[in-house]
This record gives structure tokens, C-alpha cells and sequence, in this order.
């Protein structure tokens, strides 16, 4: 009798952990039901550009996915102003364009900055020569 006791707890343990598996999907579903894209695909992108092992967040998650909405939703709007009724590939290239900039503008950015840090090390290095040069009674005056 004992022992069928030990049986039943040991059979019930499965079915409970399977229960409450079931409820967490069932709740990750009701969350993800006001998302745009399928969570679960959202993390395998991110995680497929993720050099070391990362364990995300549910915020995180949610808030790429929302992210990746609305920059869909920019790009749905930017394309309903075209006079066409059918849009092409061109149509959603145009559209899309600033967002694929980006990367581009940051690169020119960071070319930009550079430029202006060796100018700046220029003039610090002439002003030093212009204070040596400088005699030292002109400067009390």
C-alpha cells in the first residue's frame, strides 16, 4: 500500500511540473498575443548576433519585439503615401531607407570625430609653439 503511494507521488510529480509548464505557456501566449511578431523568433535573431551566451530578459524580449513593430509601422505609413496602388520591393527599399542609413551615419560620424580630434591636436600643437616662441616679458606686458 505504501508503495503504491510512493508510485502515485512519484506519477503526480510529472503531471503537476507538465500543468504548470502548460500554464506558463499559456500565459507567454496571452503576453505575446498584443506583440507584432512571435517572441520566440525575435530572441533566436538576437541571440544568433550575440558573440557570448546571453540570457535575456522578458522586458528585453518585449521591448525589440515592440521596437521592430514600429519601425515596420514607419515604414507601412511611409509606403501608403506613394500614388501607387501596388507596391514593389523599390517602394519598401525607399521606405526603409533611413533605417538601413544608419549604419552608415554612424560610420561617417565616427570618421568626422576623428578628423576633428587630429585638428584640434594641431592647433594645440601650434598654440605651443606660438607660447615657446613667445618671449616671456611680452607676455607679463
Amino acid at each position: 500500500m505504501a508503495e503504491e503511494q510512493q508510485v502515485n507521488q512519484v506519477q503526480s510529480q510529472p503531471q503537476a511540473e507538465q500543468i504548470e509548464a502548460e500554464e506558463v505557456e499559456g500565459e507567454e501566449d496571452e503576453e505575446s498575443a498584443h506583440l507584432p511578431f512571435p517572441n520566440a523568433r525575435v530572441v533566436k535573431i538576437i541571440k544568433s548576433n550575440l558573440k557570448s551566451p546571453h540570457q535575456l530578459k522578458r522586458d528585453v524580449k518585449e521591448g525589440a519585439n515592440v521596437l521592430l513593430g514600429e519601425i515596420l509601422s514607419d515604414i507601412s505609413q511611409t509606403m501608403d503615401k506613394q500614388e501607387f496602388f501596388t507596391l514593389s520591393s523599390e517602394h519598401f527599399n525607399q521606405a526603409a531607407r533611413k533605417y538601413r542609413e544608419i549604419a552608415l551615419n554612424q560610420k561617417r560620424i565616427k570618421r568626422i570625430q576623428k578628423v576633428l580630434e587630429k585638428q584640434r591636436a594641431e592647433l594645440d600643437e601650434i598654440i605651443a609653439e606660438i607660447e615657446l616662441e613667445t618671449p616671456p616679458e611680452s607676455v607679463q606686458q
